[in-house]
């Protein structure tokens, strides 16, 4: 519980000074609330570890922390694939206008 509170507090800290964007801000303030909401009610825990055999309640825990954190790399590595698609036709806009340019500059000592 003492870990989901500090967690709050350095994502809250994170957003203030601007560190990190509004946009993934949303997602980390809804697992601090997640994993602080399940470490304070044990019966949601007992709950959860009962409907999924698990055991061990707190292991419910890592288990919950663990797929959330699975999920949130497969989106970002989709946002870092369009990113790199991105990167790729910019590179290659501005490789074109660099070749009119030297092609323009051409013209104009040619002509002279």
């Amino acid at each position: 519980m003492i870990f989901s509170l500090i967690f709050l507090l350095v994502v809250t800290e994170f957003v203030r000074k601007g560190t990190l964007s509004e946009q993934h801000s949303l997602f980390w303030f809804i697992f601090a609330l997640a994993m602080l909401l399940m470490a304070a009610n044990s019966r949601l825990l007992e709950f959860l570890s009962r409907l999924l055999h698990i055991y061990y309640a707190p292991s419910v825990l890592f288990l919950f922390g663990f797929l959330l954190i699975t999920i949130y790399n497969f989106h970002l590595t989709i946002i870092v694939s369009r990113q790199s698609e991105k990167l790729l036709k910019l590179t290659q806009e501005i490789a074109l206008l660099k070749n009119k340019i030297e092609e323009q500059a051409d013209k104009t000592v040619k002509s002279k």
